[in-house]
């Protein structure tokens, strides 16, 4: 019976490394967002044109896709600006660099630098 506690302490270290690097990263959603822009973060299965209408629903003006399309980097105007989005179906909203910037695109895509089509929007 007294292996199993020094098994245990033996491994504690690692636990709480494993535990931190999990941990760490999901504090940013308690991060309030400051500044003029916010990651809306939608559904999961959201296609970029649900993104940019649900942002237009709220009255927002769009910036950029984040790393997926359920993902919008939208300009805020003040605090009923957060209640909008989250009325337009944003489930998270986050600042844009939170989660060590794993919210942004890689290429910067924006609806002004691809045709419509490509984002799923019919014209």
């Amino acid at each position: 019976m007294r292996a199993r506690p020094n098994a245990l302490r033996r491994y504690l270290p690692a636990i709480v490394v494993s535990l931190a690097a999990i941990c760490m990263p999901l504090l940013s959603a308690f991060e309030p967002v400051r500044g003029d822009e916010a990651a809306a973060i939608f559904p999961p299965g959201w296609t970029h044109a649900d993104t940019v209408l649900a942002t237009a629903e709220a009255d927002l003006a769009f910036v950029r896709f984040g790393a997926f399309a359920n993902i919008g980097i939208v300009r805020i105007v003040d605090q009923s600006s957060l209640t909008d989005l989250r009325r337009a179906g944003a489930l998270l909203l986050l600042p844009p660099g939170a989660l060590g910037g794993c919210l942004l695109p890689r290429d910067n895509l924006t609806p002004f630098d691809t045709n419509a089509t490509s984002i799923g929007i019919s014209t």
